[in-house]
């Protein structure tokens, strides 16, 4: 019988128990202060399966809905953004690697490193130059969160001399001495997306694949794989901002009834601002949520039964990604605003909620601009956007 592909909205995050929660929670502080994840946490995320997400169940993966997907990065970054940023990006990373790789080798890999946690980057930023019995790669790779904590690292690069330009992706051992300590930043700082540099890299032919002219994954029955790159990657990201609004919600409302403002007579919960910071904030966050879901469906049903994504499909669902992103920062915006001074000091965890939500923003693909250029092709428009 085959498989269903439908999309359960309730469907649980995946195996996330609450002692893995409780533990990424209090690793927080310390991951923020080392700007590195914690690697024990990664390797037991690894143990129970967590770090192959969305790679397909023939392939060696859980195969998992991208709803879960979204649901399992909210969770964990709730607990900690930048936690939950390496593990919607280290599941990204391992999708990549068995999109581009040939499945043979990807089941192999899966079968001898079950637990594998893989880091990289899909930008091609390297060149790889074809030698006998694989490739030698040079390159410099920004961006590349979770490299301090990951067994494996899946890079993209430009095939030497190729024209138009074909990708190759390559899997490599993870080496700590091939990383530049870069990043120095207010939000996600715990995420240690450094930048990882390969010079004369010799990967063996089994260990790359190339992609085309920028071509899909490989053909496989999982839907997932029929979505183009622009539409398999903003969706986690909605995920990760919707967890941040969600603690800022809390944190707030556990303020408002502890707080009493400067010369009131009571708590800050009893103020109509308060009242009304709340409300909205909760607003914008579920209905950036709901809009995602809507989108989400549209496209999966139609990967799902072989169709195409129209550019006005795509043009929607990656309107409601960067819209989602954008009414998070809003929401937590809101919030800190209405804290008063408080939100100002560190002892608050507002005020790095707010770095937070703001960072997944950055990244492009739910950058604010993205609305417009949505809004382009809605108008029957070119998109002007390579990435889109």
């Amino acid at each position: 019988m085959a498989r269903s592909h439908a999309s359960p909205r309730s469907r649980p995050p995946s195996e996330l128990s609450d002692e893995m929660l409780a533990r990424v929670r209090v690793c927080g502080e310390r991951c923020d202060a080392e700007r590195n994840p914690d690697r024990e946490i990664f390797s037991d995320l690894g143990r129970h399966g967590l770090m192959k997400l969305i790679v397909p169940a023939e392939l060696g993966g859980l195969g998992r809905h991208p709803a879960e997907f979204i649901e399992f990065s909210r969770k964990i970054t709730y607990e900690h953004p930048s936690t939950g940023w390496v593990a919607m990006t280290c599941n990204e990373e391992a999708e990549i690697f068995a999109a581009h790789l040939e499945p043979a080798t990807v089941a192999a890999f899966y079968a001898s490193h079950p637990q594998a946690v893989i880091a990289g980057s899909g930008v091609p930023r390297g060149i790889a130059r074809a030698t006998d019995g694989g490739w030698i790669v040079n390159g410099r790779w920004t961006f590349v969160s979770g490299c301090s904590v990951a067994d494996w690292w899946v890079v993209a690069n430009v095939v030497d001399g190729s024209q138009p330009k074909d990708v190759c992706h390559v899997l490599v051992p993870a080496d700590p001495s091939l990383i530049e300590d870069t990043w120095h930043t207010l939000g996600l700082r715990g995420t240690g997306s450094h930048d990882v540099v390969l010079t004369d890299c010799f990967v063996p032919s089994g260990r790359a694949g190339v992609a085309e002219s920028y071509s899909l994954p490989r053909p496989n029955e999982h839907p997932f794989y029929r979505l183009p790159s622009t539409l398999r990657f903003p969706f986690p990201k909605t995920g990760v901002a919707s967890g941040i609004a969600d603690r800022a919600i809390d944190e707030f409302t556990a303020l408002a009834n502890a707080k009493t403002p400067l010369f009131a007579r009571a708590e800050l919960a009893g103020r109509p601002d308060a009242h009304a910071a709340i409300a909205r904030a909760t607003a914008l966050a579920g209905a950036g949520r709901s809009y995602v879901a809507d989108q989400l469906d549209e496209i999966w049903h139609a990967a799902a039964t072989h169709g195409e994504i129209t550019p006005a499909q795509h043009a929607r669902a990656r309107l409601a990604c960067s819209w989602s992103v954008q009414n998070c920062i809003a929401a937590v915006e809101t919030l800190a605003d209405a804290a008063g001074s408080t939100a100002n000091f560190t002892s608050s965890p507002l005020g790095a909620l707010l770095n937070d939500v703001r960072a997944v923003a950055g990244h492009f693909m739910v950058g604010g601009y993205q609305m417009d250029t949505a809004g382009r092709v809605l108008l029957g428009q070119d998109s002007g956007d390579r990435s889109f």
